[in-house]
């Protein structure tokens, strides 16, 4: 009886996990992620310093993109210090994608997938490090460095995208993320 309860629970679970929507595409930002993103920005050359924008580029036009972009807007505000660096968030609308010129680190909001490429183009031209928790962008090479948090800490860095930009990282930590 015991285990007929315990496969019963088993083929429950596995059902449940299933049918439930993926928690991955669904997480909104944390002040993890922000902080562990922008704390890459200590291990690049020349290190910023100071107090640095932070655009944060999402779709207007996809209700998941803008509530994910407030949220990272939430969590930066207009002063969240990250390693020796105080971050100042700015939306930047993918239509006005130019204006991350000036910017440390652009973080790509979720729902931004058609616009990658022409994210990354505008990166490269303004020479600004991309960061996303969409790993996807990374492995597609539009974003430089991709985080997650859950269910641990992992950092992935592509470095074509990061040469893209003009982002050389230091080898210290090069050797504490996957490159992709």
């Amino acid at each position: 009886m015991r285990k007929m309860l315990i496969n019963c629970a088993v083929v429950g679970m596995t059902i449940t996990s299933l049918l439930a929507p993926s928690t991955a595409a669904m997480a909104e930002p944390t002040k993890k992620d922000v902080l562990v993103s922008s704390r890459a920005l200590n291990f690049i050359n020349p290190k910023p310093s100071g107090t640095v924008t932070a655009a944060i580029v999402f779709d207007p036009a996809d209700a998941a993109s803008k509530a994910d972009a407030d949220a990272l807007a939430g969590i930066i505000g207009s002063s969240l210090k990250a390693g020796k660096v105080t971050l100042s968030a700015k939306l930047v609308e993918v239509g006005n994608i130019g204006d991350i010129a000036g910017s440390a680190i652009a973080f790509i909001a979720e729902g931004t997938g058609a616009h990658h490429a022409a994210i990354a183009a505008a990166a490269a031209n303004s020479g600004v490090l991309t960061a996303s928790m969409d790993l996807d962008c990374v492995r597609s090479g539009n974003c430089a460095l991709g985080v997650s948090t859950v269910p641990k800490v992992e950092i992935f860095v592509n470095k074509g995208a990061a040469g893209a930009v003009g982002v050389d990282f230091l080898p210290a930590f090069l050797m504490m993320v996957k490159e992709v």
